[in-house]
C-alpha cells in the first residue's frame, strides 16, 4: 500500500511550495485511517483572498496577519475528500459553524477557516503531484496536540512509573475546582454543539478533545458525527414504531467514557491505571455504602490535601466535611444511585450532576 505520508508538501501562493513546520514528522498533528492533520502557514495570494466568506463582525478572521496558522485535514482518497464536500460531513458542519461562531464565543468549538484546494508533490518522486480538497481549522498553539488522551495520561502517572517534573507538577497543581472547571467546559463544549445545530459528536474515544496548556479549557475537533449533519426535529423514529421522541439533544454516547474520565479525575491524580481499578473494585465490594464512602474519602484526602495532616484542627474539620460531601457526590455517581441513576443518559442530565461537585 502507498505511503500515507508521501504526499507531504502544498502550495500556499503562486509558485511558492509550502514547508512544514513542527511539532511533529511533516508537521504532523494527527493521522488517522482516513486523513492526516498538518499544521500550515498559509498566505493569500492577492488582496481579496483575506475576505473569508460567511465572515461576520464576531469571526475572529486574522486578518491583521499576513496569513492563516493552519491545521489543514488532508482525506487520502478522493472517496473521502467528494464524501467531505456533502452537507452532513465535517465541511458541511464547519460552514455551519462558520455562520453561527457567535455562538461559539468562548471558543470551546475548534475554529474553521474553510475548505481549500491543495496541490501536493510525492515525497518520494518529485515530478508527481496531485489536487487534493482540505478542510482547514485555526491551529492554536495553547490546545495544539494536547488531546484528553494525553492530559489524563499525565494526570495518572504514578512517580514509581517515571512521571517527570512537568507531569509532577501538573498534579499537584490540581485540585478539585480544576477538575470541576475542566468537566463544566467539556460537557459545556458539547451543549455548545447543540447551540450551533449540530447533531452528534463522536465522543467514543479521548482524541476528539483538545485540552489547554493551563489544564482550563477545552476544544472539540472532529465535529462531523458520524455525518448525521444539522439537527432534525422533531427527532427521527424509526418506520412503523410509535414511541414518544426522546426530549432533543446532542446525539452522543456518554455512557462510555464519560464515567471513566470523572473516576480518573477524581481518584486517580498520580496513582496510575491499576490503583483506579483496584479501589473501584473495593467500592462496589464494600459492605455498605458507608464503608464505600470512606473509602473515597481516604482517596480524596490523599490526592487533594496531601500536607492534611499538618494542617490546625480547624482546617481539619473543614477538610473532613468538605471530603466527605464529595465522597457522597461520586459515591451515588459511581454507583448511580438517586439523584444521579441517569446522569449519562443526555448532556443536560450530566451537566446537572457536574454542577452539583463539591467544591468548598
Amino acid at each position: 500500500a502507498r505511503d500515507k505520508r508521501a504526499f507531504m508538501k502544498i502550495s500556499t501562493s503562486a509558485k511558492e511550495a509550502q514547508q512544514f513546520c513542527f511539532p511533529g514528522e511533516g508537521g504532523i498533528l494527527g493521522m488517522g485511517s482516513n486523513a492526516i492533520v498538518h499544521r500550515v502557514k498559509l498566505t493569500p495570494t492577492s488582496v481579496s483572498a483575506t475576505a473569508l466568506p460567511f465572515s461576520n463582525e464576531t469571526d475572529e478572521d486574522c486578518s491583521d496577519d499576513p496569513g492563516w496558522d493552519a491545521a489543514v485535514k488532508r482525506p487520502f482518497s478522493l472517496e473521502k475528500m467528494l464524501a467531505s464536500l456533502s452537507t452532513s460531513s465535517e465541511a458541511g458542519l464547519a460552514k455551519r459553524l462558520r455562520l453561527a461562531n457567535s455562538l461559539n464565543s468562548d471558543g470551546r468549538v475548534l475554529y474553521f477557516y474553510g475548505l481549500g484546494v491543495g496541490l501536493a508533490s510525492c515525497a518520494d518522486d518529485h515530478n508527481l503531484y496531485k489536487y487534493e480538497i482540505s478542510l482547514l481549522s485555526r491551529y492554536q498553539k495553547e490546545f495544539s496536540t494536547n488531546t484528553l488522551t494525553r492530559f489524563l495520561k499525565d494526570y495518572t502517572i504514578s512517580k514509581s512509573c517515571g512521571a517527570s517534573w512537568n507531569q509532577i507538577r501538573l498534579q499537584e497543581n490540581f485540585n478539585l475546582i480544576h477538575v470541576k472547571a475542566l468537566l463544566v467546559n467539556l460537557l459545556n463544549g458539547f451543549r455548545d454543539l447543540t447551540l450551533m445545530g449540530v447533531e452528534a459528536f463522536d465522543f467514543n474515544h479521548l482524541n476528539n478533545v483538545l485540552v489547554s496548556r493551563d489544564h482550563r479549557t477545552v476544544r472539540l475537533i472532529d465535529i462531523d458525527g458520524d455525518s448525521k449533519g444539522s439537527i432534525h426535529y422533531p427527532s427521527k423514529l424509526e418506520p412503523n414504531v410509535s414511541q414518544v421522541p426522546h426530549k432533543p439533544c446532542l446525539d452522543i454516547d456518554l455512557n462510555s467514557l464519560l464515567p471513566l474520565i470523572v473516576r480518573q479525575l477524581i481518584l486517580g491524580k498520580g496513582r496510575g491505571p491499576a490503583f483506579i481499578t483496584n479501589k473501584i473494585g473495593e467500592i462496589w465490594r464494600a459492605k455498605c455504602s458507608e464503608e464505600g464512602k470512606e473509602i473515597i474519602r481516604i482517596i480524596l484526602q490523599e490526592n487533594f490535601y496531601p500536607r492534611f495532616k499538618e494542617e490546625d484542627d480547624e482546617t481539619i474539620k473543614k477538610i473532613e466535611k468538605h471530603t466527605r460531601r464529595v465522597s457522597e457526590w461520586f459515591y451515588a455517581l459511581l454507583k448511580k444511585k438517586e439523584p444521579w441513576t441517569n446522569w449519562t443518559n443526555d448532556i443536560y442530565d450530566a451537566m446537572r450532576c457536574i454542577d452539583h461537585l463539591p467544591i468548598a
